[in-house]
């Protein structure tokens, strides 16, 4: 029986190897032979789906993707190594290594989850105000750990003791609520912040560079804080209501402060990296005035972390942060980089161009937020954000619109998926065995509708006001 299932499972990577081998092979001779695309970009399109095929198929880790997609199109296309490893000598990997580190230290110290259950307790009255403690925790510490997983792997732990704690079944509708709650509250909150999450910051560095541009940390707030915090608390309504329960608030409220209380109070490590925290949050905010840029401020608060004293960081600690996403990052960058020396990016622009036609800013900004939506079903964000920011950019720019409307509404469309293989964010959170499956797609499906229209009627003014 074994060797059975081990042969069909053999059989079945095997077919899908094929498939991963074969489809860019078929896609490039179809390109050379009946688009005006040359050999070098025709490979580079080659390769990109390449990549696609292997994070659908699952065929190779994604880090390995990542490692192996820059020399691919060094082989295939003929691009330089400049080109192709352009995107080190930006600021992004910094970004994301100072995040890694800030992300454990909150971990490691305790103080992700005081400041999540804080959150809870404060607003633990109910059934409601739980859920809206787990929101407001998120809302905390989103710019402050880059890493979705790593805030995934805070707040997915609290809200599954929180169920158990309750008494919430698995899957049950409350259950469901409480934990798929928690899920969207994290994947929300990180639009409003430029460190909310890597792909944010791969993304704006592309746009950016479409446009000519340095968007600082302060600016992308500016931009997003507002109108994402609002989104953020509507998915929390959608859920209350779609999830409606009936439960014993005075019990919700009495469990949350005895495991409140177990917290014990703050230790001297957690004000340590509280007070670590508060600095780096006023040097982000404050970039405009002292011109430090956002990776110089996590590297420096990373080395304030070494020193004797602060002791918050050390060898041992540093040896279990795992910086291996930064490789599927920076290999993501290069689709960008490698796209836009070839001019790739320009053809994918004229290409959608007349879809977007004479719609105008509402209309290409809902199309934008579709064509997002609709890559969920294909790419991980990452990759969605890495293959079709500078698209999105030059098209902008083409309508004579400022490009980040259009940038802006994709990422909203990115954040909206109905299946959980669709994000790992969300595949995380499900792995945990407390959201029904049914409940989970009708609350996606009603959200990516209501997200839709917010994108269009409040979001997309809002940006054409501050931008």
């Amino acid at each position: 029986m074994t060797e059975a299932i081990s042969s069909t499972l053999n059989r079945g990577m095997i077919i899908k190897w094929l498939a991963n081998i074969a489809i860019p092979i078929a896609a490039y001779y179809l390109l050379v032979t009946f688009t005006s695309l040359t050999p070098p970009q025709a490979g580079f399109m080659a390769c990109t789906l390449w990549a696609v095929c292997a994070w659908v198929l699952g065929t190779l880790n994604d880090v390995a993707v990542g490692i192996l997609l820059p020399g691919m199109y060094i082989l295939f296309t003929g691009v330089n190594y400049g080109v192709v490893y352009g995107p080190w000598r930006s600021n992004i990997w910094v970004i994301s290594v100072g995040g890694f580190i800030l992300g454990k230290i909150i971990g490691e110290s305790g103080l992700g989850k005081r400041i999540a259950m804080s959150s809870v307790k404060a607003l633990g009255g109910s059934f409601a105000g739980a859920l809206l403690g787990f929101t407001i925790g998120a809302i905390i510490l989103s710019p402050l750990v880059p890493s979705i997983m790593g805030k995934a792997a805070i707040f997915m732990g609290i809200a599954i003791s929180l169920c158990d704690a309750l008494d919430f079944k698995a899957k049950s509708r409350e259950a469901t609520a409480i934990v798929l709650g928690t899920c969207i509250a994290v994947g929300s909150t990180k639009l409003a912040w430029l460190t909310g999450a890597g792909d944010l910051v791969m993304g704006m560095g592309l746009v950016d560079k479409v446009m000519n541009i340095h968007t600082t940390w302060m600016e992308y707030a500016l931009y997003n804080c507002v109108p994402a915090l609002i989104y953020t608390f509507i998915n929390m309504i959608l859920v209350l209501l779609i999830l409606r329960t009936s439960t014993d608030n005075a019990s919700i409220k009495k469990i949350v402060t005895e495991a409140h209380s177990a917290l014990g109070p703050m230790t001297h490590e957690q004000k340590k990296a509280m007070y670590l925290l508060l600095l780096t949050v006023l040097l982000l905010a404050t970039d405009k005035l002292h011109g430090i840029d956002a990776g110089v401020v996590l590297m420096v608060i990373t080395a304030i972390a070494f020193i004797p004293g602060v002791d918050l960081m050390n060898s041992k600690r540093l040896s279990t942060v795992n910086f291996a996403p930064i490789f599927f990052i920076m290999g993501c960058m290069a689709i960008g980089s490698t796209g836009g020396f070839l001019k790739v990016t320009q053809w994918l622009a004229g290409l959608v161009l007349p879809l977007f036609g004479d719609m105008g800013a509402f209309g290409a900004s809902l199309s934008s937020y579709i064509t997002g939506a609709g890559l969920n079903f294909l790419l991980t964000p990452l990759a969605a954000t890495s293959t079709f920011s500078s698209p999105l950019a030059e098209l902008g720019l083409q309508m004579g619109l400022d490009p980040r409307i259009l940038y802006f509404s994709f990422q909203y469309g990115l954040d909206n998926l109905i299946f959980p293989y669709e994000y790992a964010l969300y595949l995380f959170f499900f792995s945990s065995g407390y959201i029904n499956f049914k409940d989970m797609v009708l609350v996606m499906s009603v959200r990516l509708v209501v997200s839709g229209l917010f994108v269009a009627c409040i979001a997309m003014p809002w940006w054409r006001l501050v931008l």
